[in-house]
């Protein structure tokens, strides 16, 4: 393929280039068409390297085409009438609901097995998973029919995440789910991802080896299943490439939407006499994570790096004295509480840091309520871009859409209405927040993969900075609404057109 009269960021000059083999062949103005060689015109358009989001629960994003939106609910008696008006709607019938979006930390009331019964009835299983993805408010059907003890209240944390890879043995949910992978891939090529990472808690390289893939994957495992992988980290799944093994991925703590990120402090619970905090206020390590050195020699053994997600900042030190143990070094996922030894301690040993912005913006209020003498070591983005930590930018779909624009505007602007910047020193630069989104591709280049995003302008010129080395506010604001704003001519992946936006 030729893609003719582009251009290239930081120039005006019109170029083009030449695709084949699913490499970048030739860059130069005026390349003539070979015999039988598409040519995309692209008229002048800015070419960038494609995007990845390097953190996406594919399965669970897929489901979502079909769940029940439940973000936003604000308590305990809101959800079950939001339930019942979906249940009258859906009509009788066996086939399991899914619902997925509330958050715990913005929810009143206590979410009990018994409420949810007293609106379901006893046939139809009901999930209500958490925005956080950390927890599950079932009914006794649901319970039952995922093999669960009953209990009293939800389920949460190490036994969720066990269940969740079983959940498509409640009637109803598998027979969308391919239907929404593909979906998901239509929707991501359409803004330029060209690659993301699956974390699902399933046996993807399994699952991936039966579909279509019509871009980049990497398959991780969880511990259960890594005696079993085909190969090492980038072993190809398919004759086309696109889809390679991935990382181990393994989760040392909770979250802060359920309260069980495992932290040095405890949280503030002011307002709820009644909570009954998990890890005695602290959050909660799991259990894998206690004997996480042999788990990355494991790992090892078979060529896996390691993915390690770490929330609170007492979990970011256990996981980090586990790579130091072990001598290696790989991503923490998450990254989002870190005091200044975390930094440092992440440049020193090479660790890469696996962020997704998007995720301030819906917790910046519950940060200043549960750590409100901490909440400037949340979300340190600038301060380990300096430190020389790789940020590596993602979504953690569905807890925020596949959508890098969305995450490269929250990194910009750390604000998702009309209040100023959070914490303002930790903003990145446009193109600092594209270099995290593009597979540590820095620019285009001749012999590099043929994954390419043509743009109708260039929204990565640098944000101006005040005295005090701050990005002025309006124009960081301005800057993050051009990113919000982008929507791509093209997508290109391994030299192929994938997607193409509709006049």
């Amino acid at each position: 393929m030729l893609l003719r009269d582009v251009t290239l960021p930081g120039s005006s000059a019109v170029t083009s280039l030449r695709l084949r083999d699913g490499v970048i062949a030739e860059i130069g103005p005026g390349l003539p068409a070979h015999a039988g060689e598409a040519v995309h015109e692209a008229g002048g358009a800015l070419a960038i390297p494609g995007l990845w989001d390097h953190h996406v629960h594919v399965g669970q994003t897929a489901q979502g085409y079909a769940r029940l939106d439940t973000a936003g609910i604000a308590s305990v008696d809101e959800m079950l009438r939001h339930l019942h008006a979906a249940l009258q709607q859906r009509g009788d019938g066996p086939d399991a609901l899914v619902g997925f979006g509330h958050r715990l930390v913005d929810m009143a009331g206590e979410p009990t097995v018994a409420a949810l019964d007293a609106v379901t009835g006893e046939r139809r299983p009901v999930v209500l998973i958490g925005g956080d993805a950390h927890h599950a408010w079932m009914n006794s059907a649901a319970l039952a029919g995922l093999g669960l003890a009953p209990r009293r209240g939800i389920v949460a944390e190490d036994e969720w995440f066990d269940a969740v890879a079983h959940l498509d043995d409640l009637p109803g949910v598998s027979r969308d789910l391919e239907a929404g992978v593909t979906r998901m891939q239509q929707d991501a090529l359409a803004r330029g991802v060209v690659g993301l990472t699956d974390m699902e808690w399933a046996t993807n390289w399994r699952l991936w080896q039966g579909r279509e893939a019509r871009m980049r994957v990497r398959t991780a495992t969880y511990a259960s299943g890594l005696e079993a992988v085909p190969g090492p980290s980038g072993t190809p799944l398919g004759s086309d490439g696109l889809v390679t093994m991935g990382p181990l991925k393994v989760i040392a703590d909770g979250s802060l939407g359920s309260r069980s990120a495992y932290c040095r402090h405890p949280y503030a619970f002011s307002g709820q006499p009644d909570a009954h905090p998990l890890g005695g206020g602290y959050g909660v390590l799991s259990e894998v994570a206690e004997d996480l050195v042999a788990l990355l020699s494991r790992a090892a053994e078979r060529g896996l790096g390691a993915a390690v997600h770490a929330i609170g900042d007492a979990a970011v030190g256990v996981v980090l004295d586990a790579f130091a143990a072990h001598g290696s070094a790989g991503r923490i996922e998450h990254a989002q509480l870190l005091a200044d030894e975390d930094v440092a301690r992440m440049a020193a040993l090479g660790m890469r840091a696996s962020v997704q912005p998007a995720h301030l913006l819906d917790d910046r209020d519950p940060t200043e309520e549960v750590w409100p003498e901490h909440a400037a070591e949340s979300y340190r983005l600038r301060d380990l871009q300096d430190a020389g930590v790789a940020l590596l930018m993602g979504s953690d779909s569905p807890v925020a859409p596949v959508d890098p624009w969305l995450a490269m505007a929250a990194a910009v602007h750390r604000s998702a209405d009309a209040r100023e910047a959070w914490f303002p020193a930790q903003q990145l630069q446009p193109a600092e927040a594209l270099a995290a989104s593009t597979d540590g591709v820095p620019a285009l280049r001749v012999g590099g993969q043929a994954d390419v995003v043509l743009l109708e302008e260039d929204v990565f010129a640098p944000v101006p900075c005040g005295a005090d080395g701050l990005m002025l506010e309006q124009a960081a604001r301005e800057a993050a609404a051009r990113l919000r704003a982008v929507r791509p001519l093209a997508t290109v992946v391994a030299g192929e057109l994938a997607a193409t936006r509709c006049a």
